[in-house]
């Protein structure tokens, strides 16, 4: 339950309200409790008036339905109330998280959790955990009396509880292996899905859609068979401990009246002793079926724990005063794989360095790190000489345009997904960064200019038309440091020319860092540094490197980078 008490915790949610509902579900129990003595001591007293007890029974059902009511809806309004600020927390905090989290496959998982997992950990946190702890009073209580009316009688009835309880753990292994099964394939099926949609367009260009459907068709049926594993480990473990639950009355009718038969209880006794086991076994009962979504609870809460104890990124820092950037011995691994090994670089101010390498060498992941899309694994970060950290997102992505080969684009209008780098940009801003990143052929065939809505991710755009909208936009937030990331890649060699022309003029006494997917687009590079897994193996102009270094004479002649 440390999972839970530390979820209440960040919620940052009053739990008054919940814990008073629990109080007063148990509160109700113990209501029951004393009907159930009403009746008993109706059953002892032979001289009692017949009418004025059953008047007292009716009116404590009456009064126990009644409060019953009112508890279970404070204990509702409490759970939904720390639900809704632990869903609102988690969202707000994940915002915070490195942005390299939220995309591809980690987003499939993210998306899930705050789905999936959060809905069923609301779900039970507001309709079983008050009820759980109110299901023990009533079997408690009749325990007690029980001990009461025959200490024989108490041990028969707590053996079978027992053998329930035990039935329960003996079930519960199996049941947790099994959720562990079902969330993981339920989580590389999220993913699966995520990346079927995303190559869908471009499978059925090819007739391959296949390709993909058919291993996620395989991790449907492997989520369908860990499913219906985790609902039989559930379902053997509860039935098994409601049959041993249900045999206990017919056992204690048995042993009860062999008692009253040898005179050792009076029929009195017996009668009672039949009412108190009646009395355990239908909340014990539902608590055998607690048990097996108490199990998955507490996955969901251990699973939202350590969504929400992801590391974040510091939101609010220092602008830098000066605009050189420098990376300290940084190395960045993911699991056992090391992407990057201890990286020494420099970029001055106005400098433009390019980073090349082969396919793989971790030029991107280098890009990453400087635009703050992965915290390095060792190492610091560091612009105008002050950490990334000090700096915090808000401030770093106001002083950095990034253009990546992978455009985001949203459902709106050219002039939308302009503005999101500029909100206060102009009209005449506006055109001369379309002008700048070679769209205006773009923007003639469009029969509404920048008002023409682009389509869902910029589908009505073609790629190379997607990736001068994505420099448009660097160009209209006109930061100081400019980051390229093989943005190239799509454009004709007319278009690359001419892009590269204009970027040439407009990125004049800005810090700008290249990664090259053509070598012949950064020859005119300040520094060109070589990497090759993971590692700077050499740096220097085109020139130097052309005349001493094997590996990039190779990429040159070659004409690419792979």
């Amino acid at each position: 339950m440390d999972n839970v008490r530390f979820l209440l915790q960040y919620s940052k949610a009053s739990s008054h309200d919940f814990f008073v509902g629990i109080a007063g579900k148990m509160f109700t129990e113990l209501l029951s409790a004393i009907v159930w003595a009403m009746i008993f001591v109706f059953l002892y007293t032979q001289d009692a008036p017949q009418l004025t007890w059953l008047l007292c029974i009716s009116g404590a059902v009456v009064t126990l339905q009644w409060f019953s009511g009112q508890t279970a809806k404070q204990s509702f309004l409490g759970a939904y109330d720390i639900t809704h600020h632990l869903r609102s927390q988690l969202l707000s905090d994940i915002r915070k998280q490195p942005l390299a989290q939220l995309i591809g496959k980690g987003l499939g998982e993210r998306m899930k959790l705050v789905t999936t997992d959060l809905k069923l950990f609301e779900d039970i946190f507001s309709h079983l955990v008050a009820d759980f702890f109110a299901a023990w009073v009533i079997p408690a209580c009749m325990l007690v009396f029980m001990l009461w009316v025959s200490p024989t009688l108490a041990a028969v009835l707590a053996l079978f509880v027992a053998l329930a309880i035990l039935v329960l753990m003996m079930a519960e292994g199996r049941l947790s292996r099994m959720a562990k099964d079902n969330h993981k394939h339920t989580t590389q099926s999220a993913n699966q899905i995520f990346e079927f949609i995303a190559c869908l367009p471009m499978l059925k260009s090819f007739g391959r859609s296949e390709r993909l459907s058919a291993p996620l068709n395989q991790r449907i049926e492997q989520v369908r068979q860990s499913g219906l594993g985790l609902e039989w480990a559930g379902g053997t473990g509860v039935m098994g401990a409601t049959l041993i639950l249900e045999l206990s009355l017919p056992a204690m009718i048995a042993v009860a009246s062999t008692l009253y038969g040898y005179g050792a209880i009076s029929l009195t006794d017996c009668l009672a002793a039949i009412l108190a086991t009646i009395a355990t076994v239908r909340p014990l009962a539902r608590l055998a079926l607690f048990s097996t979504l108490l199990r998955l609870f507490i996955n969901s809460a251990r699973r939202l724990r350590e969504l929400a104890s992801s590391p974040q990124q510091t939101q609010k820092g220092q602008a830098p005063n000066h605009y050189d950037i420098s990376l300290e011995k940084v190395s960045l691994t993911f699991g056992e794989q090391t992407v990057l090994n201890s990286i020494d670089l420099i970029v001055s101010e106005g400098e433009h360095v390019a980073i090349v390498g082969p396919s793989g060498s971790g030029k991107s992941s280098l890009l990453h790190l400087i635009a703050a899309f992965h915290n390095p694994t060792h190492g610091l970060i560091k612009i105008g000489g002050k950490t990334l950290e000090d700096i915090g997102t808000e401030q770093l992505y106001q002083h950095i345009s990034y253009v990546t080969q992978e455009v985001q684009l949203f459902a709106g209008s050219l002039k939308d997904n302009l503005l999101i780098a500029n909100n206060n940009a102009s009209l005449a801003q506006l055109q001369e960064a379309v002008s700048n990143a070679g769209l205006n052929e773009l923007l003639q065939r469009l029969p509404q200019g920048l008002d023409s809505e682009v389509g869902e991710n910029g589908c009505q755009l073609s790629g190379g038309e997607r990736q001068r909208l994505s420099l448009a936009r660097a160009l209209l937030h006109n930061a100081p440091i400019v980051l390229l990331d093989e943005f190239t890649s799509a454009l004709d060699q007319v278009k690359q020319k001419e892009v590269l022309g204009t970027l040439e003029q407009l990125c004049k006494g800005k810090t700008l860092v290249t990664v090259a997917h053509r070598l012949d687009t950064v020859t005119d590079a300040d520094t060109i540094y070589l990497l090759n897994k993971g590692k700077i193996v050499a740096n220097g102009n085109h020139n130097e490197l052309l005349n001493n270094n094997s590996q990039y004479q190779e990429l040159w002649y070659a004409g690419r980078v792979a």
